[in-house]
């Protein structure tokens, strides 16, 4: 008996940890998402995407969904990146922070993101490349 229970214990947290088919609020929500960033990128053209972009100039992310964050400079330009990992809630409700080497944040800077009042960390991910979208 003894020898069952750390087994079936052990099953009971592997199948917990397995991730199943999105639910329909998951999917609700990835569509309000796609839509909140179709809405903030309409009248905008991409261009070819960047490996950096100057920290100095651009506004704070907003990020869209779990995996997207847009850079706005202005009224003609916005960085969009997609990144790996989840830095979600970021410009609503999160900050987002990071240590760049230099004045540039880069494909490859490691970001997390925090609720700056009660300290809590939310996420982190890995910040990719930047297409710029222009008027």
């Amino acid at each position: 008996m003894m020898r069952i229970l750390p087994v079936t214990l052990a099953a009971a947290l592997l199948s917990s940890c397995a991730a199943g088919p999105p639910s329909e609020a998951q999917l609700r929500v990835a569509a309000n998402e796609k839509a909140r960033l179709e809405k903030r990128l309409a009248g905008l053209t991409p261009g070819k995407p960047k490996r950096c972009i100057p920290l100095r100039s651009t506004g704070g992310p907003e990020s869209f969904g779990e995996n997207t964050l847009v850079f706005t400079v202005g009224r003609k330009l916005a960085y969009v990146t997609e990144t790996r990992g989840s830095c979600d809630d970021v410009g609503r409700f999160n900050a987002l922070i990071t240590q760049p080497y230099g004045s540039e944040l880069c494909r490859g800077d490691i970001a997390r993101s925090a609720d700056l009042t009660s300290g809590f960390s939310g996420g982190s991910c890995v910040i990719g490349e930047f297409v710029p979208y222009t008027r």
